[in-house]
């Protein structure tokens, strides 16, 4: 399998080159601490290197999104117009708010719909896909057993359409048994787990590679800064 560069300056370089295509990776951590940032920098990093992109916007609103992108100085605007960049939105849209004609909807609980956004992202070639931010407590909503076959079918998919599959999901300040079963199959089933936290006695960002199948990696806390170019790493 191809691997596929994060553009985190210092990162790729800790994980032998990249990101390995076809995998379901997991970013988990408290508000906050550069999950978002990593997933959006990795999505850049794949426009420049000429490749499509989708991301699940979940309850961000789509200009918001592209804002935020902005912030970092990267322009995705052009990219949407060419249809290099595909945006979907999982969670419900609201009346009286008007849909955004750049963004796919559909719902979490429609699985066959879900499936058919999949392979329409598969036939834009796309090869890198962020979905977030979900939560722990969002995940003990679903019933396990609707939630088994769509981890296993979104593991699939990545697998044979060699995409780089990204999740976003924030830690749950409580966890109650519904919410750590739900977290257990999400984390279980991850081929790559990336763990972000705050070190309040460094004062800094960091995060840890706890799991990533088929490459050598440090198992250390990495601390790192989200500047105005997005996240560097800060070797120690």
């Amino acid at each position: 399998m191809a691997k596929l560069k994060t553009g985190i300056k210092g990162f790729d370089d800790l994980i032998a080159g990249g990101i390995e295509s076809g995998s379901r990776n997991i970013l988990y951590g408290p508000p906050g601490t550069g999950k978002t940032v990593f997933a959006m920098q990795f999505l850049w990093q794949g426009l420049q290197e000429g490749e499509s992109v989708a991301y699940d916007v979940m309850d961000k609103p789509f200009p918001r999104l592209i804002s935020y992108f902005k912030s970092f100085g990267w322009n995705i605007e052009p990219y949407i117009e060419k249809g290099k960049f595909i945006a979907i939105q999982a969670f419900p849209h609201f009346e009286p708010f008007p849909k955004d004609p750049r963004v796919i909807y559909f719902s979490l609980e429609d699985f066959e719909k879900m499936k058919r956004v999949d392979h329409l992202i598969s036939k834009k070639k796309v090869t890198r896909f962020a979905a977030g931010d979900f939560s722990e407590q969002l995940f003990s909503l679903y019933d396990l057993k609707y939630m088994e076959p769509v981890e296993d079918w979104t593991i699939n998919w990545s697998h044979f359409d060699n995409i780089v599959n990204i999740d976003i999901m924030t830690a749950a300040t409580n966890r109650d048994p519904a919410t750590q079963r739900a977290t257990d199959i999400d984390l279980n089933k991850a081929h790559n787990i990336f763990f972000f936290r705050f070190n309040d006695e460094r004062c800094c960002r960091e995060l840890r590679i706890v799991k990533m199948e088929g490459s050598s990696h440090p198992l250390e806390w990495l601390p790192f800064n989200i500047t105005s170019d997005g996240i560097e790493t800060l070797r120690t």
